[in-house]
């Protein structure tokens, strides 16, 4: 005749048994959430720590150059602080590289600036010279730029931008090593309290 205690062990025993196999296969959902956080986190990080040790104009990362937006002349297009994205232009591929009027260029003026603004013009061959050269506007200045670009200022052409993530980037560049300090302090904590946790 089976007694309480039988059945208690019995209890107890599946209920160990449900945890150690919780334990080693956990629910594909928090699996896919931990693998897409840790993973963008290093993405981040990563981006951060280019973004950090290349401070020349038109910063690329493959076949894209990437800045950030610092003043408010394009602000109803991308806001100030965005990270902007443009498919980088070798001096090779300056007509065929899809410049046309309304198009989002990024360039470099002769003082090292960067800028990102819209073609309102092109002129085939500037003042002679066969090159190819674009008058540029802010959408949300009131006139257009007071000087001409060159086909060879031309950094890239814009093909997306994010909202905020060029401060942020620019932030944890210029603090990186505390950035990488904290992220390793927490992600330690974060493995203390899950032992902690299953142990209980």
């Amino acid at each position: 005749m089976r007694t309480a205690k039988d059945f208690n062990r019995e209890y107890y025993y599946k209920l160990w048994t449900d945890e150690a196999r919780a334990a080693k296969h956990p629910p594909k959902g928090a699996v896919i959430k931990s693998a897409i956080f840790y993973s963008l986190l290093l993405i981040m990080v990563m981006l951060a720590f280019f973004y950090s040790g290349n401070r020349e104009p038109g910063k690329r990362f493959g076949p894209f150059a990437y800045n950030t937006v610092l003043t408010p002349s394009m602000n109803s297009v991308y806001p100030q602080g965005s990270l902007i994205t443009s498919w980088a232009i070798r001096p090779d591929e300056y007509l065929t590289a899809g410049l046309e009027d309304g198009t989002d260029i990024v360039f470099i003026l002769e003082d090292g600036k960067v800028i990102v603004h819209r073609i309102i013009e092109i002129m085939e061959d500037y003042e002679g010279s066969g090159r190819r050269a674009f008058r540029t506007q802010g959408v949300d200045n009131p006139s257009p730029d007071p000087w001409i670009t060159i086909d060879a200022n031309v950094i890239g052409r814009v093909t997306w931008h994010v909202p905020i993530v060029g401060d942020v980037l620019a932030i944890i560049a210029d603090n990186i090593l505390w950035v990488i300090l904290a992220i390793a302090v927490i992600s330690v904590i974060i493995v203390l309290f899950s032992m902690v946790f299953k142990k209980e």
